[in-house]
């Protein structure tokens, strides 16, 4: 099971994954196509019998040698995870020193995307996540960054218009609903409980009841 998918809360659920953009195997595609390349040269050339080992070894080593650069983009291609989900924008980068985010969508304040003139053309680039206090994450070479970003705040948007009226800004209840039966946000997992609620239904953690 991914990272993401062992991590979801109760209830929440995955709209959008991105991944890895291909461009991450730059140097191993030269390197195959340097091998094409000596591979079709060696065919024009005319050599001796005694000569004619370079045209297959040459070809040769330069695939094992993009193969060996394709490794470690694989892996962090295959090991990198992106995920916006109702509740959260959750991250997870590396193998062995693993990377973690786990945003609340009502803590993310703004997503910036830069993308070169390539990145344009290709469709990759970097998004810049920028949460409540300041705190700025960076991920290079996402695949379609754009639309990333665009389902993150389809979310942001789609629970504001769940919470409706329920709120008043702050979190606290809004005027004219009833005392018993109002209800906030959980600071946690961002699911609506009662507003005297000490525990969150939904994800078990302890919260403060409002007067």
């Amino acid at each position: 099971m991914s990272y993401v998918d062992d991590h979801l809360l109760p209830g929440e659920r995955v709209v959008y994954r991105a991944r890895l953009h291909w461009i991450a195997f730059r140097a191993s595609l030269l390197l195959l196509a340097l091998a094409i390349v000596a591979g079709v040269a060696g065919q024009l050339v005319s050599t001796s019998p005694y000569e004619d080992a370079w045209k297959l070894w040459v070809p040769a080593g330069l695939v094992v040698l993009a193969l060996l650069a394709a490794l470690g983009p694989w892996i962090r291609r295959t090991t990198s995870e992106f995920a916006v989900t109702d509740k959260r924008v959750l991250v997870k980068t590396g193998v062995v020193q693993r990377d973690s985010l786990e945003t609340l969508l009502s803590k993310v304040e703004a997503i910036g995307v830069d993308q070169t003139l390539l990145g344009r053309m290709l469709g990759f680039g970097s998004i810049t996540i920028v949460g409540t206090g300041g705190t700025r994450e960076s991920f290079e070479r996402i695949a379609m960054p754009l639309e990333f970003r665009r389902q993150v705040q389809a979310q942001i948007v789609a629970n504001e218009e769940r919470r409706g009226g329920d709120l008043a800004p702050g979190g606290a209840p809004a005027a004219g609903t009833a005392g018993s039966r109002a209800q906030r946000e959980c600071p946690y997992c961002a699911e609506m409980i009662l507003a005297r609620a000490q525990v969150c239904r939904f994800c078990d953690r302890a919260v403060e009841p409002l007067e």
